[in-house]
């Protein structure tokens, strides 16, 4: 069956400065390469993603209400499908799908099942799943749980959480016997990769309603609902790589914000936009992705203290999404972005995938007869990008500079780099 639709989380205004005017600067894409990964009918509620060591993005999904069917396809690094392969069928459900990667290189995926949470185990490369016996833990309450979350503490053991339900261990030697928020719709864990704090976030219908925060392990932190409940809309979760952090997204059907946990809260664009998510990429950046139906997508990526952001993208939907978007989701821990959008309904039905760059900025300064070309990912220099201008080739050092020589005139510089689309600037010496 559908999952209902999800509520948006309407952050409050915390002391960090917004930057509204990026979704006005957002630069239109050529084309957008969409690919339906599940659908058009029964295509469940939430995607499974996990990315191995060797680069390849494991995509588990399912098929049908009742007897669903899993699989799992795998996509490369360049954002091709790689194959799919079943990993149960007959399931009882078609709720949440969450899977990690072990500290040993092999895959665990966690869904309700008869019991309430099960899971399955499968190789590195994945495609051939097994289910694990005797492990079930949540009863009732999780059996239902249409999203849920799942990461690992810092030496290695899973945590998952369902319907703001949380526990260590497969099965959990304990589950706290309140919970941590009633009523969650959806659960989402993240850990922070400094402290190795486990965060805790989804909805709550406590008293107004809004988006919940809450440190979880290794104990318990600030509960924190950020806001009142604006529309029926989806937020989403994520820790940085290699940086202290962990952060909520959201559209609240009046502006899309970034959250930090313990921290504040920046605007990104003002907007009635329907869903927004965030995802991980090296070096402490963060992916973000928000939009809608009427409006299209739009997608940036921060710099490494998460502070200030490229120039957003505008995406265009294929034809056959515009049956409205519920759910956002992405994978970006290897620099390019893993794009993945809901459609709830029409002949479009079911999720879509696409595959982005990351955006170069590129300016030049001449003067007497040299010029400078500059390389910057917002606002961090970029080194060994390759710059063609004036008939030469050249590369910029650790400051993302190249300079050079030329004639006096107009000039065009263009730029490439591994995990970037391409960019160019004009300028005169």
């Amino acid at each position: 069956m559908r999952a209902p639709h999800r509520a948006a989380i309407a952050l409050g205004a915390l002391a960090l400065a917004a930057s509204a005017a990026l979704a006005a600067q957002a630069r239109s894409t050529a084309a957008t390469a969409w690919t339906r990964v599940s659908g058009p009918t029964q295509p469940g509620a939430q995607l499974g993603l996990a990315r191995t060591k060797d680069g390849v993005l494991h995509v588990i999904w399912n098929r049908g209400a009742a007897n669903t069917s899993i699989f799992e396809s795998r996509f490369t690094p360049a954002g091709k499908p790689a194959g799919t392969s079943p990993v149960a069928a007959g399931w009882p459900g078609n709720g949440g799908l969450a899977v990690v990667v072990m500290p040993d290189g092999t895959l665990r995926l966690f869904t309700p099942g008869v019991g309430g949470i099960t899971t399955f185990t499968a190789p590195a490369g994945g495609g051939s799943w097994s289910q694990q016996s005797g492990a079930a833990w949540g009863g009732a309450i999780a059996e239902s749980a249409y999203v849920i979350g799942a990461t690992l503490t810092k030496d290695g053991q899973p945590v998952t959480a369902w319907r703001g339900n949380a526990a260590e261990g497969v099965p959990p030697a304990s589950i706290p016997p309140d919970g941590y928020e009633g009523g969650m719709a959806q659960s989402y864990l993240a850990t922070d990769a400094a402290s190795g704090a486990v965060v805790l976030a989804g909805e709550t219908n406590a008293g107004q309603g809004g988006a919940y925060v809450q440190q979880i392990l290794p104990s318990p932190g600030a509960k924190v609902v950020l806001g009142q409940l604006a529309k029926e809309w989806s937020d989403g979760l994520s820790a940085r790589i290699g940086a202290p952090g962990v952060y909520v997204a959201n559209a609240d059907g009046k502006a899309v914000k970034l959250y930090r946990y313990g921290g504040g809260s920046k605007t990104l664009a003002g907007g009635p936009y329907a869903s927004a998510t965030v995802c991980a990429a090296p070096d402490g950046r963060l992916w973000i992705a928000w939009g809608d139906a009427s409006d299209g997508l739009f997608v940036t990526r921060s710099n490494r203290a998460a502070s200030t952001f490229e120039p957003v993208q505008k995406l265009k939907l294929a034809q056959t999404t515009n049956g409205g978007l519920e759910f956002l989701q992405c994978e970006g821990s290897t620099g390019p972005l893993d794009l993945f959008a809901d459609v709830p309904s029409g002949g479009g039905a079911g999720f879509w995938h696409t595959h982005l760059l990351a955006q170069l900025s590129l300016s030049a300064h001449a003067a007497k007869g040299k010029a400078t070309i500059s390389a910057r990912d917002a606002g961090d220099p970029v080194a060994g990008v390759s710059i063609a201008v004036g008939g030469k080739h050249l590369k910029t050092d650790a400051k993302g500079q190249a300079t050079l020589t030329l004639r006096p005139g107009p000039y065009s510089a263009t730029a490439s780099a591994s995990g970037y689309a391409p960019a160019s600037a004009r300028f005169k010496v």
